[in-house]
C-alpha cells in the first residue's frame, strides 16, 4: 500500500464473454427445475425453466409489438416474481431496461420518463394511473403494457401465449460492454442521473458476491426491493451466478418476512436500515416464534447504520451475521463482511462495511488539498474497477472520474489499519455553520443515544448571516416520551457549539424515505422549512 491505495484480491471467476440476458438463457437450462423465484406475497414459485419459457414468450410478444435493438423499456412495477418477466425478455432483444418505483410521485415518474423516453413501459395494474397522469404533457406515446388485467392496454398474460418460433429463439448476440441497464441514482439530495450499466457489470455483481464468499451456491436470497434500485439487480445476478432461488415481494412486514425465513429457509437477507427498525420494534415473543437458524446473514444497505441498531438486530437474532455493505449505482459492489476471515473484525468493527471486494481499488482524497491520506484519515472515498458503470445517460461523465480513472462516489469515509471500509456521510448532506463543516451523523449518533429516540436525521437550515443552522427530526420508541425543549438540551449540551440545534427538533411519527430506504433529505427539508 506504498502508494496509499487498497485492493480488494484479484479477481479469478472470469466473466462470461456474452450479455445478461443471453447467460441468464442459458443458465436457465443448466439450473432447469431449481426453483428461481418464490413471491413472498402470494407463494407462488417458479423454476428457472418456468422463468426461461416465460421471459422468450414475452419477448416474441414484444417483437411483434414492434420493439427493437437498443430501444427502452420502462418498469413500474412493485417486488414481484413478474418483475423479472420483462427485464429478461428486453435484454434478449438487445435493448435497455429501466424502470421507477410505484411509490414515487407522479412528478418524479414524470422526470425519469421523459429523461429516457421509453418504446414500452411495463406497469402493475394499481399504477396505471400513475403512469397515465405521469405522461401527461410528455410528446411521448409508449406501448404500455399492464401486469394484470386491463380492458384497454395489452397485458403481460397476453403476450405468453404459445409462438410458434418458441423453440427456435435466440437471444440477440450482445458485447459485455453494451450498455444493458440505465439504471438512476437514488436522488435523495438531487435530481436523479440515468446511469449506463453494461452487462459486465451486471455479470459481475453475481460474480464478485459469490467470489468475496458474501453467497455461496444454491442459497435462498431475499429483497423486497423494486428495479429501481440496483439491489434487485445485484442479487438477480448472484442468484443466477449461484443457482440460488430468490424471495420478493413487496410491503412485507417484519413478521412476515420472520415467517418467510423459516419457511423458505432463507439463507441471506439484503435491507434497507429503515426495514430494521420493523425487526426491532418486534416483541421478542413474536421473534422467538419463529426458527431463523437458516438465516447466515443479513446485510444493510443504503445508509450508515448506527452500532446500536446492529448490535441489537444481532441479539435479536442469534443465528444470523448482521453487518452493512457498501456499493453504489454507479460503482457496483465495493465491500463487504467476509466472515471466512474470523470473527474478531465482524465483533469489534461494527461501523464498518467490511473489505474489498475482488478486483476493486479504493483511495482516499482530501477534498482541499487533493492528497491522498492514509488509514484512519476521513476524506472523499473514490474506487476503480473493472465493472464502474459505463457513463451517465445524456450527461457528461469526465467530471465524475478523476485523472486516474478512480470514481468520485461523493461519500466521506475511510480504511483502517486492518482496510475494512468506513462510510461516514454523503459529502453532499454535509453543511456550513458560519465557517465550520457540519457532518450531520455527529449530531445524529448523540440523539440515538437518547433512550427515547429511535430514528433521528440531521440537516442543514438555510441562515441569512451563518450560512446554515442545524435542525433534526426525530422518531421515538414506541410508548417512549419527552419533551422536545428536554431532547434539546440534552443534545446541546453534547455537541460542540457549532453543531447545536439552532434550528430546533420536530418530533415526527416517521421520516420520510425512498422506496428503498434511504432518507429523502431534499423532502424533510421542503417540509421543516414550511412549518
Amino acid at each position: 500500500m506504498r502508494d496509499l491505495i487498497i485492493r480488494g484480491p484479484k479477481r479469478t471467476l472470469e466473466t462470461p464473454s456474452k450479455g445478461f440476458g443471453e447467460y441468464y438463457f442459458e443458465r436457465a437450462d443448466e439450473l432447469n427445475d431449481k426453483i428461481c423465484q418464490i413471491d413472498g406475497n402470494t407463494e407462488k414459485t417458479e423454476t428457472f425453466a418456468q422463468v426461461k419459457s416465460r421471459t422468450t414468450k414475452v419477448a416474441l410478444g414484444m417483437k411483434e409489438l414492434g420493439f427493437k435493438p437498443k430501444e427502452i423499456v420502462l418498469l413500474c412495477c412493485r417486488s414481484s416474481i413478474n418483475n423479472i418477466i420483462p427485464v429478461l425478455a428486453t435484454l434478449y432483444l438487445g435493448g435497455y431496461v429501466s424502470s421507477t418505483d410505484p411509490k414515487q410521485s407522479s412528478s418524479d415518474v414524470r422526470y425519469l420518463i421523459s429523461l429516457v423516453g421509453p418504446k414500452m413501459i411495463f406497469v402493475d395494474q394499481e399504477s396505471v394511473d400513475l403512469i397515465q397522469n405521469s405522461l401527461i404533457g410528455l410528446d411521448l406515446t409508449p406501448c404500455i403494457v399492464v401486469v394484470g388485467n386491463s380492458d384497454k392496454y395489452t397485458t403481460l398474460k397476453s403476450l405468453e401465449k404459445i409462438y410458434d418460433q418458441e423453440k427456435l429463439f435466440r437471444p440477440v448476440a450482445q458485447k459485455l460492454t453494451d450498455v444493458a441497464f440505465i439504471m438512476f441514482s437514488s436522488g435523495t439530495t438531487s435530481s436523479p442521473k440515468g446511469i449506463y450499466v453494461s452487462n459486465k457489470y451486471a455479470l459481475d455483481i453475481g460474480l464478485n458476491l459469490l467470489e468475496s464468499g458474501t453467497l455461496k451456491k444454491s442459497e435462498v436470497i431475499m429483497h423486497f426491493s423494486s428495479f429501481y434500485w440496483i439491489s434487485a439487480l445485484g442479487l438477480t445476478s448472484a442468484a443466477i451466478a449461484t443457482g440460488s432461488a430468490k424471495v420478493v415481494g413487496s410491503d412485507i412486514s417484519a413478521e412476515r418476512f420472520l415467517y418467510l425465513a423459516e419457511k423458505y429457509k432463507i439463507t441471506f437477507a439484503l435491507m434497507s436500515n429503515s426495514y430494521t427498525y420493523g425487526i426491532a420494534s418486534l416483541n421478542k415473543e413474536i421473534i422467538d416464534k419463529y426458527d431463523t437458524s437458516s438465516l447466515n446473514s443479513i446485510v444493510i444497505g443504503g445508509a450508515p447504520v448506527h452500532p446500536a441498531q446492529i448490535l441489537e438486530l444481532r441479539e435479536l437474532l442469534p443465528y444470523t451475521k448482521v453487518s452493512m455493505g457498501y456499493g453504489a449505482t454507479e460503482a457496483n459492489a465495493i465491500s463487504f463482511f467476509d466472515y471466512r476471515l474470523g470473527e474478531e473484525a465482524y465483533k469489534n468493527k461494527i461501523e464498518s462495511s467490511g473489505t474489498l471486494l475482488p478486483g476493486v481499488e479504493l483511495k482516499i482524497v482530501d477534498l482541499t488539498t487533493g492528497q491522498l491520506l492514509g488509514p484512519n484519515q476521513e476524506g472523499e472515498i473514490r474506487v476503480r474497477s473493472p465493472s464502474l458503470m459505463s457513463g451517465y445517460h445524456n450527461l457528461e461523465t469526465s467530471n465524475a472520474f478523476d485523472g486516474d480513472g478512480f470514481l468520485k462516489l461523493g461519500d466521506f469515509g475511510f480504511y483502517d489499519q486492518d482496510h475494512y471500509i468506513y462510510v461516514t456521510e454523503r459529502i453532499n448532506e454535509t453543511f456550513k455553520y458560519q465557517t465550520s463543516q457540519i457532518i450531520p451523523s455527529v449530531i445524529e449518533n448523540v440523539m440515538l443515544s437518547h433512550p427515547a429516540v429511535e430514528q433521528a436525521v440531521v440537516f442543514g437550515v438555510k441562515h441569512l448571516v451563518d450560512n446554515n443552522h442545524p435542525g433534526a427530526l426525530a422518531v421515538l420508541k414506541p410508548n417512549s416520551k419527552v419533551e422536545v425543549k428536554e431532547l434539546l438540551n440534552y443534545i446541546n449540551e453534547r455537541v460542540s457549539n457549532s453543531h447545536r440545534l439552532r434550528s430546533g427538533i420536530l418530533l415526527v411519527n416517521n421520516i420520510p424515505t425512498t422506496p428503498s430506504g434511504k432518507v429523502q433529505r431534499r423532502t424533510i427539508k421542503e417540509m421543516f422549512n414550511k412549518l
